[in-house]
């Protein structure tokens, strides 16, 4: 009798231990560089689709650096102390800071990153076919050309905004550069290390251009606003190369929806938390090219003398 009393406890205990697991599910880290809207809609992209296709319950936990990388490198040591099964990164600087930190500590826990340009140049993944390690995710594309177009014949000067500490940007600004000399067109730069900064740089410099562009810079885009308010006083065309953008009050923006990025990453998480597979047998892929759209407010290029006639794409 007490040999069963026994089997049944024993029983008991592993039926619990089992159903526990099953209740807690596999823990996601999440790692952001700061907070805007694009930002966002990637998180909401990825988390949505974990939830709606994943046959678990997934937990997610987001850090959040708000700019700071100092804070996002304690972040990152953080999460590799905190046994997640599986790391979402958003954006270069995250990704490259979550993979410097587990390699340091060793910790063989997949990332699966989005909206990061040029993740082979960055030193991330051996190819884009098979990144060798336990990275995957989607790489970030802008077809330069294709939005600036609109420019020619019509400004001799851009202005760009952007934070030139970041590689993937640095390289962006010399593909521009390239393009707009082709048109004829001068470029001409105001550097930006920090959100804060950017009304007081920008303004000095702002009269000698025609039109003023933003790229798909986490540390002007989120402070966008003070460059939309500064545009309309001084009657500049605005562009920009995130569709959210357009909501707060940009004229013309060419880019693709964010919520992509998140959304195809939570596919390439799901193959490896359901289907077993590794990150390095999980491609490195993009947002098809038909997903891009431009958006355009033609009432606003009218007032400012850019549009004469304009179908919204």
């Amino acid at each position: 009798m007490k040999y069963i009393i026994f089997i049944v406890v024993v029983l008991g205990l592993a039926v619990g231990v089992f159903l526990t697991t099953q209740e807690k599910g596999c823990k996601i880290a999440i790692l952001t560089p700061t907070t805007h809207p694009s930002l966002e809609q990637i998180e909401k992209g990825f988390v949505d689709t974990m939830r709606q296709h994943g046959p678990k319950k997934y937990t997610f936990k987001t850090y959040n650096a708000l700019g700071n990388k100092s804070l996002m490198r304690s972040e990152a040591e953080e999460i590799a102390l905190g046994g997640y099964d599986l790391v979402f990164t958003v954006a270069a600087t995250a990704t490259r800071t979550m993979k410097e930190v587990f390699e340091k500590k060793k910790v063989s826990t997949p990332i699966v990153f989005s909206a990061v340009p040029f993740p082979l140049k960055l030193d991330l993944i051996a190819s884009e076919a098979s990144s060798g390690n336990q990275l995957t995710g989607v790489k970030e594309t802008t077809d330069f050309t294709k939005e600036l177009e609109f420019l020619k014949d019509k400004v001799k000067t851009v202005l760009l905004v952007y934070d030139p500490s970041s590689f993937s940007l640095a390289t962006d600004k010399e593909e521009i550069e390239g393009i707009l000399t082709n048109m004829g067109i001068a470029l001409k730069t105001v550097e930006i290390f920090k959100t804060n900064e950017i009304l007081l740089k920008t303004t000095p410099f702002i009269e000698a251009a025609e039109a003023v562009l933003v790229i798909k810079d986490n540390t002007v885009v989120t402070g966008i606003d003070a460059l939309v308010r500064l545009c309309q006083q001084k009657g500049k065309l605005l562009i920009a190369s995130d569709l959210d953008s357009a909501d707060r009050g940009v004229p013309f923006v060419y880019g693709v929806s964010e919520f992509i990025y998140g959304e195809e990453a939570a596919r390439k998480a799901l193959s490896i938390l359901e289907d077993k597979k590794l990150p390095t047998d999980i491609p490195i892929t993009a947002p098809p090219a038909d997903a891009f759209v431009f958006k355009i407010d033609q009432k606003k290029l009218k007032e400012i003398g850019f549009l004469q006639e304009m179908n919204d794409d």
